[in-house]
């Protein structure tokens, strides 16, 4: 058997270097497991113990060498317990496993195989998004930053006076008389609204806001995103649970602590 893996390794290679039609994942699994087979059939015979199987370790030979030349620990146990139609090799596959990890650490069977999942396209949106499930909206917006806000009746002149005064925001919430929010209002509604109507004396919040969209302190950095999203806005409204406006949480906001996140993602996928 020792000799067939050597015999086995020189034709898949051969095989594989010549451009045939060949893969890695199988001969992979023929030779380690006929290195299993030899290494338990050799300490069959020098321990003089027939209690010894060299099947199962044939077995954990298989698993042992894909999952160290392939860096695939984990699915190489679960393939092993699922042939195996059990998990009683699964201590010895832990141990096995662990061993050529290590031993294998510099060496891959794929060459285009990342080093960290950061550097993989197809996670790295994935663990940034997880980053920003754990920042909350009030970890980015300071409570001391009151936004303008204007009532129902709040004639237009006055809210274009007032929203020229202020060069950061270009969302207005519009509040009842008891502090709850009921609409908004942007920057671009009240443009339109001027350019349309001859005589805009009449016209007020109430005419010109929209259905609310806000979020909480507490909520999560991705609901945030994905409700600016959602409505097309670029500035959303932080509520209290009574409904009363504390502050605005912003696109820009969000980019910095994406790219903030990205900078974790790739420091605690590397760790």
């Amino acid at each position: 058997m020792g000799a067939l893996s050597v015999a086995k390794l020189f034709a898949a290679s051969l095989t594989i270097g010549s451009g045939g039609s060949a893969g890695d994942f199988a001969p992979s699994l023929a030779m380690g497991g006929m290195i299993g087979g030899a290494f338990g059939r050799a300490a069959q015979l020098l321990l003089h113990d027939p209690s010894i199987q060299p099947g199962a370790f044939a077995l954990v030979g298989m698993g042992a060498f894909y999952g160290g030349i392939a860096h695939v620990p984990l699915a190489a146990l679960v393939l092993v317990c699922e042939l195996a139609g059990n998990y009683d090799l699964l201590v010895p596959l832990m141990l096995t496993q662990g061993i050529a990890f290590v031993a294998l650490r510099k060496r891959a069977l794929y060459e285009a195989q990342v080093s960290t999942l950061r550097e993989s396209p197809v996670h790295r949106d994935t663990l940034i998004l997880s980053v920003l499930q754990t920042l909350r909206v009030s970890d980015v917006v300071k409570a001391a930053d009151a936004p303008v806000c204007f009532s129902p009746r709040t004639p237009l002149f006055e809210m274009v006076e007032r929203a020229s005064l202020t060069s950061s925001q270009e969302l207005f919430p519009v509040v009842a008389s008891e502090g709850g929010l009921v609409g908004i209002v942007t920057s671009a509604t009240m443009r339109i609204a001027i350019a349309q109507r001859d005589d805009s004396s009449w016209v007020l919040a109430a005419d010109l806001m929209q259905s609310p969209v806000s979020v909480q302190g507490s909520d999560d950095l991705r609901t945030a995103g994905e409700r600016m999203l959602s409505s097309g806005l670029r500035e959303l409204p932080i509520v209290t649970k009574d409904g009363a406006v504390i502050g605005l949480v912003t696109e820009s906001a969000l980019a910095s602590v994406y790219l903030q996140g990205a900078a974790r993602a790739e420091a605690a996928s590397s760790s």
